[in-house]
């Protein structure tokens, strides 16, 4: 059933932030949106409409991009953390998966998973044990935990990466981009994963997205971005109903 963020428990709240780039692009003008506690929230938006831009700065990583929040705020767990560190994110819970995956292709598959989990210094059987959770979700990464990354796919290192940032045990995850340049069997596969997450875990996530039939089908609620700006809102379900939201998501609309 489709939820709105108003009736959830807000864990993030995005208020009229606006991002610049280098002082001089404006790449976010007055967005605003939430996710709520254990709800799956899809931000859509063709390339450029600001979505990459949204996530980083929820994350605080928009800085090295040289971009800055020069206003507006952002709220997690009910606490302003507009341009925190992003390792003491990592620490209350919030991790994101960027686009493109960046795994470490020297290192093995089992390592880039380790590399995700260090943030607050487990004992080895909390990593043993995170770890196991992590192959119980994604049974291919055991088969393939001691092949180097760089000899992986790109659903496989896109398994990689999500893994990763689960090893911090997130309360909120964002994700960039997660089915590009993948096939489509290898994009539900994936999407199945997050909901099962969503599900079993109650893991929080926003999903930035620019396939907008994979999306709607497995969040609860989206927003859709234009030109920076947040040009239609609503359940998932309602939204995919609506005829005009392949000319937002086109950019044809005026």
């Amino acid at each position: 059933m489709s939820q709105s963020p108003e009736i959830a428990a807000p864990l993030l709240r995005v208020e009229q932030v606006e991002v610049f780039y280098e002082q001089s692009i404006l790449a976010l003008r007055g967005v605003s949106l939430q996710v709520g506690q254990g709800q799956m929230v899809a931000l859509l938006g063709a390339n450029g409409a600001g979505t990459s831009t949204t996530l980083q700065a929820t994350s605080s990583l928009v800085r090295a991009e040289r971009g800055e929040v020069t206003q507006g705020r952002i709220v997690y767990q009910g606490r302003e953390i507009t341009g925190a560190d992003p390792a003491n994110l990592v620490l209350a819970g919030l991790a994101q998966v960027l686009e493109g995956r960046h795994c470490f292709s020297h290192l093995s598959v089992e390592q880039n998973l380790l590399i995700g989990g260090f943030a607050g210094r487990p004992s080895r059987k909390v990593l043993n044990q995170r770890l196991e959770r992590i192959y119980g979700y994604f049974p291919r990464l055991r088969l393939l935990r001691k092949r180097l990354t760089g000899y992986t796919s790109g659903g496989e290192q896109q398994m990689v990466a999500i893994g990763r940032a689960l090893m911090s045990e997130p309360q909120l995850l964002l994700l960039d981009e997660p089915s590009m340049g993948l096939a489509p069997q290898v994009v539900e596969e994936i999407f199945e994963t997050l909901a099962r997450l969503n599900r079993e875990q109650g893991l929080s996530l926003l999903v930035a997205e620019q396939n907008i039939n994979i999306a709607l089908d497995y969040a609860q609620y989206a927003y859709v971005l234009e030109n920076g700006q947040v040009a239609q809102a609503g359940p998932a379900a309602e939204l995919a109903g609506r005829e005009q939201l392949q000319n937002y998501y086109l950019g044809a609309a005026g």
